[in-house]
């Protein structure tokens, strides 16, 4: 069975995507609160949203300032289209760019920090390795990163899950690229991937089960 391109697949879930993680938004351990929880708030933040979906994870980050601008990247058209809606009412500070994240310009220190939530885990160390070092590229001076991810619990479930994904794309004859799988690291290898990327630290702000909050500083 054929692995699903990341576009293709969010394209076909975006109308019943929000209703899949409405209970990240309200429950006291939902990922999109602990992300919100753990945000460094300041007044005018300009900031990328890596993989934006639906706008839910950066929707109270813009009730909560009304200086907060973001870049909200994500691969699928559908999601984006749901998220300008989600995001009407604050249209004004909030930028929609359909694209790949690997592929966009993060510009020289021009992101005052960056968010990532549940966008990742899909990807290599050696793919996540070049846009951590574009994305910090693109920071500031003390710019921050805040990743809110799942994470492999043992190295072998890592491994596993890799080896797994790889024989699947062999049978199938379909080219290295951009796949909806699960593929996580564990927490000290996304950990070692932000150091090698030239990140100055990490610091795990929340972890339950196999879900945490990381943030990385330029």
């Amino acid at each position: 069975m054929a692995l699903e391109k990341m576009d293709i697949y969010y394209n076909s879930v975006a109308e019943t995507y929000d209703e899949r993680v409405r209970r990240a938004t309200t429950d006291e351990d939902g990922y999109i609160v602990r992300m919100v929880s753990a945000f460094p708030m300041k007044e005018n933040l300009n900031i990328v949203d890596i993989g934006a979906g639906t706008g839910l994870q950066l929707k109270p980050l813009l009730e909560q300032s009304e200086t907060l601008r973001a870049t909200c990247v994500d691969c699928s058209g559908k999601m984006l289209a749901r998220l300008k809606k989600n995001l009407a009412d604050y249209s004004g500070r909030v930028q929609a760019v359909a694209a790949n994240f690997f592929d966009h310009d993060f510009g020289f220190e021009f992101y005052d920090g960056a968010v990532a939530a549940m966008a990742l885990h899909y990807y290599s160390e050696a793919q996540k390795l070049q846009l951590y070092k574009n994305l910090r590229a693109g920071l500031k001076k003390d710019g921050f990163f805040l990743l809110t991810d799942k994470f492999a619990p043992t190295q072998n479930y890592q491994d596993f899950c890799r080896s797994e994904f790889e024989r699947k794309r062999a049978e199938a004859h379909q080219p290295e690229g951009h796949y909806y799988t699960f593929t996580p690291l564990t927490v000290a290898n996304e950990a070692a991937l932000l150091f090698k990327a030239g990140f100055a630290e990490v610091q795990v702000r929340w972890a339950k089960s196999n879900t945490a909050v990381l943030l990385a500083t330029k």
